[in-house]
């Protein structure tokens, strides 16, 4: 496994897996009332993607590259002035999930957060429904801290979402 910067070639990929809006919906956002419900991204809403990927600053967004292929991405928003960091991560290639992929990146992204950026926290927010990615947070040290409720609205109504976070020393002591 790679993560590294996207490249045009990443769409290609991408075409290969049409859109689960029942798993599209784990990841949170409104893509369904921008997609108007689509099975499957078109070339030019990614390609426009990635020509639109002047990142923020203290946006890290990496494609995740598994035998020569892109599968998924993860990234994290810092925030430098309080050492702390937002974890998301998504991996499109369906045959690939419920293998402990996610577990092996997110290991992999705290300890450069916590080791390489001096992190102080890492804090993500998942759906209180997306038991498989609660699950493979907890199983790297990430805990509960919270519900958001009612804080996105999906088609079929609001969704609750749920705080979890890492700190260093956690990381450190579970080592």
């Amino acid at each position: 496994m790679l993560l590294r910067p996207p490249r045009p070639s990443d769409i290609d990929d991408r075409l290969r897996y049409p859109i689960d809006p029942a798993e599209e919906d784990l990841y949170g956002g409104n893509w369904r009332r921008l997609w108007k419900g689509q099975r499957a991204h078109t070339r030019e809403h990614l390609a426009a993607q990635q020509a639109a990927a002047a990142v923020p600053a203290g946006h890290l967004n990496w494609c995740i590259e598994l035998e020569g292929r892109a599968v998924g991405g993860c990234g994290l928003r810092v925030d430098t002035g309080n050492h702390r960091a937002s974890y998301w991560v998504g991996i499109f290639a369906t045959e690939l999930r419920g293998q402990g992929l996610g577990r092996e990146l997110t290991r992999l992204v705290a300890s450069w957060g916590f080791q390489t950026l001096g992190l102080h926290r890492i804090e993500l927010e998942v759906l209180t429904t997306n038991e498989r990615a609660i699950r493979c947070y907890e199983a790297v040290g990430f805990r509960r801290e919270g519900v958001r409720r009612e804080a996105e609205l999906y088609p079929d109504g609001w969704k609750d979402f749920l705080y979890m976070s890492l700190l260093a020393s956690e990381w450190m002591a579970s080592g």
